[in-house]
């Protein structure tokens, strides 16, 4: 979707959303506890769903190549009358059963094969774990100790969103710091010129839940 020269812009993105959205819910979800029915929590999870189901169905475009030729391949046998034309995923022979299991088999082989695979799924679990444990961790501290209501806690919460979004705000100087790495490497990218933000990441988490733990009494 996407040329080597801008992945890294769409992928930050994509790899902040999961972290956007357990940010974002506490904020909102402790205006609806305080001023109205507990209740409305899920509705407004409902109501959010069915939006985002509706814009995908309808404004999402299809972009999975072997779909993209099955379709492509059903039209031109319309229009010309010819069979012949088939797509590859036409031609596969293996069944639903099959397909969904080989689906489920190719994440642990990724895992067990591909060691910088089970890196970044261990930093990403860990960062995960520590983000839903902010859950427990906010009420604590923050109401507590510091007197906060429901929704006083939720904002809280923006801190983590502050961050996240200077996180993405930064891909311009990694993109450049990116095509300062390939020139010098002779114009071959490496995989490993893209782990940068992670490495800086890697040491500023764990200095931040020191000042956390630091300052968490009043």
């Amino acid at each position: 979707m996407f040329p080597r020269e801008k992945l890294s812009g769409p992928m930050m993105i994509y790899t902040a959303s999961p972290f956007v959205g357990p940010q974002l819910g506490p904020v909102i979800g402790g205006f609806i506890n305080q001023f109205a029915n507990w209740r409305w929590s899920f509705w407004v999870l409902i109501i959010w769903a069915a939006v985002q189901w509706t814009l995908i169905f309808f404004f999402v475009p299809e972009t999975y190549a072997p779909v993209l030729l099955r379709r492509r391949a059903i039209r031109l046998r319309k229009e010309t009358g010819d069979d012949r034309w088939k797509a590859p995923i036409e031609k596969m022979n293996k069944s639903v059963a099959k397909t969904v299991l080989w689906s489920c088999v190719r994440p642990f082989q990724l895992l067990v094969l591909d060691p910088m695979v089970l890196n970044l799924c261990l930093l990403c679990a860990i960062l995960l774990g520590i983000l839903y444990l902010f859950f427990g961790a906010f009420p604590l501290v923050f109401e507590n100790n510091h007197g906060f209501n429901e929704w006083q806690t939720g904002l809280s919460f923006l801190g983590i969103f502050v961050g996240t979004v200077i996180g993405v705000s930064c891909d311009p100087l990694w993109k450049r710091n990116y095509v300062r790495l390939v020139r010098n490497n002779g114009g071959v990218s490496e995989p490993e010129f893209r782990l940068p933000p992670t490495i800086l990441g890697a040491v500023l988490v764990p200095v931040s839940l020191f000042g956390f733990g630091w300052t968490t009494f009043p």
